[in-house]
């Protein structure tokens, strides 16, 4: 009975965390939406998006991934082992050394500015440089502050205050949205944006502030102790540096190849990758979350349990995303052509950016598998190998995005990050039966897959009909302003959203006539 509500918590869990996200991802694609419109998909944007990824990507590193992943875990214990105080000490260090390194190379970017946006955008022509480069200037201090709030995050977690840290990022994305419609309201030039973001980041880092100081945290005088306990974190930090960001650092790779490619190309690639990122964060990213402290303790008292886990979370993974890319893949070109099109973003723009989803979304299961892999390394405390597993991954990222340059097609790029994910996903396994000999239920497995996909086939096929009839229907009946309205506006999501849930509360209801067996359903 433990067993059944260990596993209705974490499913709990999961939903909870996944719903905060998704309140963040909504935000992220109306955003994405005002973006298109004040920008488009052209010189312009690739200009900004391209001097907003270096804090941006960053921001995983320092804000949201290794830096939480290595000193959350470590401040919880030394609160609840040693008080407050030691915490405080070990938070004095913490921001001494992280943000001093953080400080560092924001001064070493803004003053070598141009030479760091030609590294990153090696295919890019002087003039190009140029104008990015008062850009890039403006944001880089974003990381410092959203790498601060990381850092005040993980007191406040320590004693269980989860609300600021959750609603930070919905804060940041109404700043970033209000900058967005005041700059296309009054046709301001795209630094007044900048500035925007810069300031959303400096609340985000405010609140934090305030929420530390009210929870009776201060900040101490840093002792031997704090430095050992630092050391340990700041070790864990360097290895989870690559394996924790590994699709971000592709998506920089790819990125940066793009500015050899017709304008416009890393604009598509950045609008793609956000939708591909709602399923993996909400679903993967949450999952994972919860999985990690349940993975440690399975791993203390029976370690061979966590072959059984692997078995079933991979289940659970392959259930939730594959008919989720089904659905990102048939709707790829209509997300693009029904939400964003504008002047500045035209129909071969949005077909060419829903290849590119495709592409990605071809990856959606290995990107999400991988996340509770990695997490399974961390619960057995072997983080160096992931960190080589990532940093080959990123190698052949690198010598694929080398071999598909010459097509000029952004797809490829993209698919360069989805087969990287897939070896990636295949030495994680490998690797788990070579060092601690894990045992691969590959029987149970295929005939889960068999049963599944036998399902999925049928409520696809159910799916489709419904999903083309309907279609007929308003084509054939519907007045002429609601048929534009209905199939190729917003007004298209208004059935088409109920009918892929729909199909989903279908798969869900009928998986036991099927005997699909699901551990954290069942």
């Amino acid at each position: 009975m433990a067993d059944i509500l260990h596993k209705s918590s974490i499913l709990k869990k999961t939903i909870e965390v996944g719903s905060s996200t998704l309140m963040s991802r909504v935000l992220g694609i109306i955003r994405e939406g005002l973006m298109l419109t004040y920008l488009g998909a052209g010189a312009g944007s690739d200009i900004f998006f391209t001097a907003f990824k270096i804090p941006n990507s960053l921001r995983k590193i320092f804000a949201e991934g290794a830096l939480s992943a290595a000193f959350v875990p470590t401040l919880v214990q030394v609160v609840r082992g040693q008080g407050r105080q030691q915490a405080n000490n070990l938070m004095s260090l913490a921001f001494i050394i992280f943000e001093g390194l953080v400080l560092a190379l924001c001064a070493l970017v803004m003053f070598k500015t141009e030479a760091t946006i030609a590294l990153i955008a090696p295919g890019w022509s002087a003039d190009k440089v140029e104008l990015a480069v008062p850009l890039l200037r403006i944001l880089m201090p974003f990381i410092f502050f959203l790498s601060s709030s990381a850092l005040l995050a993980g007191a406040l977690q320590s004693v269980g205050h989860f609300f600021v840290p959750a609603f930070s990022p919905v804060l940041l994305n109404i700043i970033f949205i209000t900058g967005l419609i005041v700059c296309w309201f009054y046709n301001l030039p795209v630094t007044h944006l900048c500035f925007f973001i810069l300031f959303g980041g400096a609340i985000q880092c405010i609140g934090h502030i305030a929420a530390y100081y009210k929870l009776h945290f201060s900040f101490g005088r840093p002792n031997l102790q704090a430095l050992q306990q630092f050391g340990s974190v700041f070790s864990k930090f360097l290895l989870g540096s690559i394996s924790l960001s590994i699709v971000e650092i592709n998506l920089f790779i790819s990125t940066s190849f793009a500015s050899y490619l017709p304008e416009g190309s890393i604009s598509l690639i950045y609008y793609a990758n956000r939708f591909m990122g709602i399923p993996l964060g909400v679903f993967a990213v949450a999952f994972s979350t919860i999985l990690l402290p349940h993975f440690s303790r399975i791993c203390s008292y029976a370690p061979k349990r966590l072959s059984f886990y692997l078995l079933e979370t991979t289940k659970f993974v392959f259930w939730v995303t594959i008919p989720a890319t089904f659905m990102l893949s048939f709707f790829a070109d209509k997300l693009f052509t029904t939400l964003f099109l504008s002047a500045k973003f035209n129909v071969q723009q949005a077909t060419e950016a829903g290849y590119i989803l495709i592409t990605f979304a071809l990856g959606l299961f290995f990107f999400s598998i991988n996340k509770i892999l990695l997490n399974m390394y961390y619960a057995l405390h072997a983080t160096w190998i992931p960190a080589v597993i990532s940093a080959v991954a990123t190698v052949l990222n690198v010598g694929l995005n080398m071999a598909f340059i010459s097509s000029l097609h952004a797809t490829r790029l993209a698919m360069a990050i989805t087969i990287s994910g897939i070896v990636q996903t295949l030495l994680f396994v490998a690797m788990l039966k070579i060092k601690f000999n894990f045992k691969f239920y590959g029987a149970h497995f295929f005939i889960f897959v068999r049963r599944y996909l036998t399902q999925l086939a049928l409520v696809i096929t159910g799916f489709s009909g419904l999903y083309w009839s309907i279609e007929m229907l308003i084509a054939t009946w519907a007045p002429l302003t609601f048929k534009n309205f209905l199939l190729y506006k917003i007004g298209f999501w208004l059935w088409v959203g109920p009918l892929c849930g729909l199909a989903f509360l279908t798969l869900f209801y009928t998986r036991k006539l099927f005997k699909v067996t699901l551990y954290f359903l069942d």
